[in-house]
């Protein structure tokens, strides 16, 4: 109950300037989510900019209230970490492959999260996409909960955009369900390798043409 309170008044001031009309940042694709009753669900995004965590929990409907990853620094102080374990933020240590991280990330997909990650790694700064990472597609392939692709573009001007009137948009593509030929079937490197670039084509789509980056010619081939 607190932790919903928290959130909330993180974000009704944002969401009354942009009904007012000064901060300009919007969301398309809100049917594209899946039902809630359907239960957990990885979203995929691009990350630019620190604002991107505060622009689409802002424009997230609070029935899909997401989760996070956060780098495990952030905890090291008693109220931060109070903080951040209140707004649903999973520890990692970045640098190197997490495995209690991964464990938490699976259970509370399993528990009905909404649990968002930058398949990227790190922001890219420009909004051109980067080269994406296998840790989300090896997440999907454990918890088995539907990806969710999303894209987001305009937060490279950062809160002095917003403030100028810099358009923000998020685009939510369609669910999907990453599905081995066999349950009993390893998750080899090439399959991680080949489900990762399917996975970021999908963002890829969302994006204009000029931020795909090394995902142009997949996007234009299909």
């Amino acid at each position: 109950m607190l932790c919903g309170l928290i959130y909330r008044l993180i974000i009704f001031p944002i969401r009354m300037l942009i009904a007012i009309g000064w901060w300009r940042w919007r969301i398309e694709g809100l049917e594209n989510l899946p039902p809630r009753s359907m239960g957990g669900m990885l979203v995929v995004m691009n990350h630019i900019h620190w604002l991107d965590i505060l622009a689409v929990g802002t424009l997230m409907p609070l029935s899909h209230r997401l989760s996070w990853l956060g780098k495990s620094e952030l905890f090291e102080r008693p109220f931060e970490r109070w903080f951040f374990t209140t707004m649903q933020i999973i520890p990692i240590h970045r640098g190197r492959r997490d495995m209690l991280a991964l464990e938490g990330c699976e259970h509370v997909l399993q528990n009905g999260a909404v649990l968002t990650v930058f398949p990227e790694g790190h922001r890219n700064h420009t909004g051109v996409l980067q080269r994406g990472l296998g840790g989300a597609v090896r997440l999907a392939v454990r918890s088995g909960v539907p990806v969710v692709p999303l894209a987001i573009t305009g937060s490279q001007h950062g809160v002095a955009g917003a403030l100028r009137g810099e358009e923000l948009c998020i685009r939510i593509g369609t669910p999907y369900v990453i599905d081995l030929p066999s349950d009993r079937e390893k998750l080899t490197v090439r399959m991680v390798n080949e489900l990762t670039t399917d996975m970021m084509v999908r963002i890829a789509r969302l994006l204009p043409e000029s931020y795909r980056g090394p995902y142009q010619e997949l996007v234009d081939g299909q």
